[in-house]
């Protein structure tokens, strides 16, 4: 009885953030994610995701910042939950070219100490942020390795494909990027970008009727 208590608990104060976040209240979000209960029922780390989010979408640059760092300085409990934010932002802040905040995050996926992890984030930063369209070939063995799957094997497809648009293969680029979307999750941020491109490229990639 007690676990489901809390579940209830939890889950209550979930969509408190969420039916928020959709108001564009918050004000109310940061006043939920601070409060010690909301905390201790929420855990720090989905706390402080919420709060960032809040800031974040509410463009709140000060705010954003000041919390921005303090995640990156925390050390959660879970490990994959400082991955996975890290991963999220970094990736939100490439796709926007904010290069400040990639820098910060790009910092922060070194300091973990995992080589794979850092190698296809350190490639994506020179493709989209530096324009670099040379590491087609060193990416493709990185893809020939088998060890990426997932979200990082789709970061590293689109960023084969964004290397081809930059050539002007136009064909190549968009193998690349509808291999890239079948990676993603559909609520990835990778998958509107990709279904804009794959638009823009579709009439140059047709073959005129004989």
């Amino acid at each position: 009885m007690v676990y489901i208590g809390f579940q209830m608990a939890k889950n209550f104060q979930l969509r408190n953030l969420n039916t928020s976040l959709q108001k564009q209240d918050y004000e109310t979000v940061e006043q939920l994610c601070t409060m010690p209960m909301v905390r201790k029922l929420l855990g720090a780390y989905v706390s402080d995701l919420y709060q960032l989010r809040g800031y974040y979408m509410g463009g709140n640059t000060e705010k954003f910042e000041q919390h921005l760092k303090k995640m990156l300085a925390a050390q959660y409990p879970n490990a994959d939950d400082k991955k996975s934010f890290l991963e999220q932002y970094y990736h939100t802040f490439l796709l926007k070219g904010q290069r400040t905040y990639a820098d910060w995050m790009l910092e922060g996926i070194r300091a973990l100490g995992d080589p794979l992890f850092t190698r296809y984030n350190e490639q994506a930063y020179c493709v989209m942020l530096d324009g670099r369209n040379d590491l087609i070939e060193e990416m493709i063995d990185t893809i020939n390795s088998k060890k990426y799957y997932g979200f990082p094997l789709g970061v590293i497809l689109f960023v084969i494909g964004k290397q081809y648009e930059a050539l002007q293969d136009n064909e190549n680029a968009a193998i690349y990027y509808e291999n890239a979307k079948v990676c993603f999750h559909p609520s990835a941020i990778y998958v509107p970008v990709i279904q804009k491109k794959l638009a823009r490229l579709a009439p140059k990639t047709e073959t005129a009727p004989a």
